[in-house]
């Protein structure tokens, strides 16, 4: 025989002998039913408060334009084509012609192909030979700002 412990009485295992109180119950289902209600009415005053920005200003209590600014007018290319070949000619021009690049050390602008010549007879002049004050920017002439 297995023996047990010191209580011999055996245990029922059956229904319950009792209701549920349904007062605990109201009761309990009331209360959740304020707190809920509660928590709701002070989201919905915080939402207010926190919504609530002076006049004259945005969200965020940032101004507020009178009018908004409008987006600049689109700077379109009329003719790509015609502004294209103008552009190549003024290049062309400046590439085939004599001028004045800055006076005030004497260095001036000639033709490419006269260049080119003057390379092949002379050859590249070195380093120190170029003359380092008052250097002008690429592209830009005295005749330009004149």
């Amino acid at each position: 025989m297995v023996e047990r412990g010191g209580d011999s009485t055996p245990t029922h295992h059956g229904h319950e002998t009792q209701d549920v109180n349904i007062r605990v119950v109201a009761l309990f289902a009331l209360t959740m039913a304020i707190v809920l209600a509660g928590s709701l009415a002070l989201m919905a005053w915080v939402f207010a408060v926190l919504h609530t920005t002076p006049a004259g200003h945005g969200p965020r209590g940032a101004p507020i334009a009178a009018t908004p600014p409008r987006p600049p007018a689109p700077h379109l290319q009329t003719s790509p084509t015609g502004e294209m070949q103008e552009m190549r000619r003024a290049e062309n021009a400046r590439l085939q012609s004599y001028g004045w690049v800055d006076r005030s050390i004497g260095m001036v602008r000639i033709p490419i192909d006269r260049a080119m010549e003057l390379v092949v007879e002379q050859g590249l002049p070195s380093w120190h030979e170029i003359p380092t004050s008052s250097p002008a920017t690429p592209g830009s002439t005295t005749e330009d700002r004149r």
